[in-house]
């Protein structure tokens, strides 16, 4: 019997062609310091992401990298991943320790990548009056508004909007705390008090510290906006920005006498879920107010 001839590769998938990449001055590098910027971010509408689980993340979104940079040591431990990015025509093979002195993690990835930041988003593009969304005044950490936009995405909210002094969605340590949810929710930036107050057909939902109702006795099936704002100054600074167009519920979640208050983060996935629980229980149990 004649031996079968070898299997074809016409047609397997590819990766990307790697170029190498030695220098620290080289453009693509200079580019990622860049961005490092917030204001460079904002001008040029590009984003970094670390990691192959964010560049997937990317993908199943349909947000694909412009520029990859990836370990020249480890690139056959991605070779599945690579073969989804053959498109991406500024490929670059990195030695390990340059890579290392470019990344933001204690530990580099063997995966990194440049990509255009989702949006920018307008009222106009996203539902309104949402069933649920966020309004972030005034939360200024990174790592707090990434676990918000996570918590946001994953407990079914419409959008999450950020206003004037909260921290840029894309700051490196926000993506990392968001892990993915950057791609899967949209964000609207920039939205002020008065921006929300120009709008109808929903309530706000105010987490406040303080002498205010709890969450589950007050009626969160919405449409509603939960408002939470910074550690330091909470959310007066927002509501006053909101004046008397728009409903507002103050509510407060108890704590232990002498607790210290809740991390923002955590109040804003108690809110959620309590909206969540809200929405799924059966009718006759829900409390309207």
């Amino acid at each position: 019997m004649p031996a079968k001839p070898p299997p074809s590769n016409r047609g397997a998938r590819r990766g990307p062609h790697l170029r190498p990449l030695t220098s620290a001055r080289n453009p693509q590098l200079k580019l990622l310091r860049t961005l490092a910027n917030k204001r460079a971010r904002r001008e040029l509408r590009l984003m970094v992401a670390e990691g192959e689980d964010l560049i997937v993340a990317a993908l199943a979104h349909g947000v694909r990298p412009t520029v990859l940079l990836i370990d020249a040591e480890r690139a056959d431990e991605i070779a599945p991943l690579l073969a989804q990015l053959g498109d991406v025509h500024e490929a670059y093979a990195v030695p390990h320790q340059l890579l290392a002195q470019a990344s933001q993690l204690a530990a580099p990835p063997r995966l990194l990548g440049i990509l255009p930041q989702p949006g920018p988003y307008a009222f106009r593009d996203v539902r309104f009056p949402p069933s649920l969304a966020l309004w972030l005044a005034g939360v200024a950490d990174p790592g707090n508004v990434g676990t918000l936009v996570r918590s946001a995405a994953a407990l079914g909210a419409d959008w999450v909007a950020l206003g004037p002094g909260s921290a840029d969605p894309f700051h490196s340590r926000a993506i990392r705390a968001a892990m993915g949810s950057t791609f899967a929710i949209p964000l609207l930036e920039g939205v002020r008090g008065e921006d929300l107050a120009s709008r109808s057909g929903f309530r706000v939902i105010a987490a406040v510290v303080g002498d205010a109702q709890p969450p589950w006795d007050v009626n969160l099936t919405g449409p509603v906006v939960l408002a939470l704002g910074g550690e330091r100054d909470g959310l007066a600074p927002g509501l006053e920005q909101l004046g008397d167009g728009v409903p507002v519920d103050r509510v407060s979640i108890p704590q232990t006498a002498g607790a210290e208050s809740l991390n923002v983060a955590a109040a804003g996935a108690i809110l959620l879920a309590e909206a969540v629980r809200q929405r799924t229980s059966s009718p006759s149990r829900q409390r309207v107010l």
